[in-house]
């Protein structure tokens, strides 16, 4: 079983998509936040299921946003670096 730990500069990044689609998209903010947390859970699941974009870091994009969760994996724990956007 992989633990979590989430960076708190990839808590800021999540902060500042919800806080754009809040001011833009009201409704988007909960669809997104609902991805995203049915992206991590894939990767807790099979964190070595997708490539390796850099060196040691991997990447699963969320389904429907233009974001990808950039991890990496340190023995029984995902290291969740950034949420960035893919532009």
């Amino acid at each position: 079983m992989f633990l979590f730990h989430i960076r708190v500069l990839a808590s800021e990044d999540i902060q500042q998509i919800v806080a754009y689609y809040e001011e833009k998209l009201l409704y988007a903010t909960d669809r997104f936040l609902e991805n995203l947390y049915i992206e991590l859970d894939v990767i807790k699941e099979n964190p070595e299921l997708f490539q390796r974009k850099y060196r040691h870091t991997r990447v699963r994009y969320i389904k429907g946003f233009p974001y990808g969760i950039h991890y990496i994996l340190n023995e029984k724990i995902i290291e969740i670096l950034a949420v960035l956007h893919t532009s």
